[in-house]
C-alpha cells in the first residue's frame, strides 16, 4: 500500500470524474449489477444527486493514475428524507441528532476486486470519518454482502435497523457509529 495515493474530493470535483467512479462502481458490483437499482445509470443519477448536497466528501485511492477504490458520504439535512424508508420507530436519539445536523451518511466504499483484502476498504473509511464534525454516521449495508457486512461490524458499527431508502433498491441494514 506504500505506493497508494489518498486524495479528497469536493463534490464538484467528483462530479467531474463521474464516469471513472461509474467504472470502478460497474467493476466492484459486477456480480451484483440488476439493470435497475444496481446499474451503471441508476448510480449516476444518485450520484448526481449525492455530489450536490452540503459536506459532500468523496475520498479515492489511486495507484499512480488508476483509481483502485473510493467512500464518500455527506451530511445528512435535518429536513431531509434519509429515514423516510426506515422500518420501525426511529430512537429519538438518532432523529435529534438528525435534526440538529449531527449524522454523516456514508453513501458508497468501494474497492476494485484486484485490490480487495488489502485494508485499502479500512483505510478509506478511516480517513473520510476522521474529518468529519458530526456526532454520528450511519452507513447502508446489503446483508447478503457478507464480508462488506463483517467489516462494518468489526470497525464498530452496529445495527440500528431495516430501511429501504427507494422504492427500487433492496432492503438494506442501516447501521451507526458514534463518529
Amino acid at each position: 500500500m506504500a505506493d497508494l495515493k489518498l486524495r479528497r474530493l469536493s463534490g464538484k470535483e467528483a462530479d467531474g470524474e463521474r464516469e471513472v467512479l461509474a467504472d470502478v462502481y460497474e467493476e466492484a458490483y459486477a456480480e451484483k449489477l440488476d439493470g435497475a437499482f444496481r446499474s451503471r445509470p441508476a448510480f449516476l443519477d444518485r450520484l448526481s444527486a449525492y455530489v450536490q448536497r452540503p459536506g459532500f466528501e468523496l475520498v479515492a485511492s489511486e495507484d499512480g493514475s488508476a483509481l483502485v477504490g473510493y467512500v464518500f458520504g455527506f451530511a445528512i439535512a435535518p429536513a431531509g428524507s434519509w429515514w423516510g424508508g426506515f422500518r420501525g420507530e426511529l430512537p429519538e436519539e438518532v432523529r435529534r441528532l438528525t435534526e440538529q445536523g449531527k449524522v454523516f451518511a456514508i453513501s458508497e466504499l468501494m474497492v476494485r476486486p484486484a485490490w480487495r483484502r488489502r485494508g485499502i476498504a479500512r483505510l478509506l473509511h478511516d480517513r473520510l470519518i476522521a474529518s468529519r464534525t458530526e456526532e454520528l454516521g450511519t452507513i447502508l449495508v446489503d446483508p447478503k454482502n457478507i464480508p462488506a457486512r463483517s467489516a462494518y461490524y468489526a470497525w464498530g458499527w452496529e445495527k440500528l435497523g431495516d430501511i429501504q431508502p427507494f422504492d427500487n433498491s433492496p432492503v438494506f441494514e442501516s447501521l451507526v457509529k458514534r463518529i
